[in-house]
């Protein structure tokens, strides 16, 4: 890990960013196509397999380790939802 990935990335619209590129870089997908209301399920036909692959892909980009009890079915039902379940778990780390 180099310093460069443990930036400042608490703040939401870091998260954000790096929620919307690390999914734009799994689906092979320009980011501009991804939004906050972006739905996982019936708009990207995400799988639970997908789910854990963005998030592996997110705690490396990141540098925040997610405990998997603390999710909830509704931290995947938009984009922003998750936004919103990365930002708290990167404020809890640090």
């Amino acid at each position: 890990m180099t310093a460069e990935d443990n930036t400042d990335q608490n703040r939401p619209a870091d998260v954000e960013t790096a929620v919307i590129n690390s999914l734009a870089h799994m689906l092979k997908q320009d980011p501009a196509g991804i939004t906050t209301s972006t739905r996982f399920f019936e708009d990207l036909q995400f799988d639970s397999t997908s789910v854990l692959e963005l998030l592996m892909e997110l705690e490396i980009d990141l540098g925040v380790e997610f405990d998997v009890e603390t999710l909830e079915p509704t931290d995947f039902d938009t984009v922003g939802a998750l936004v919103s379940y990365v930002t708290r778990q990167s404020e809890a780390v640090g």
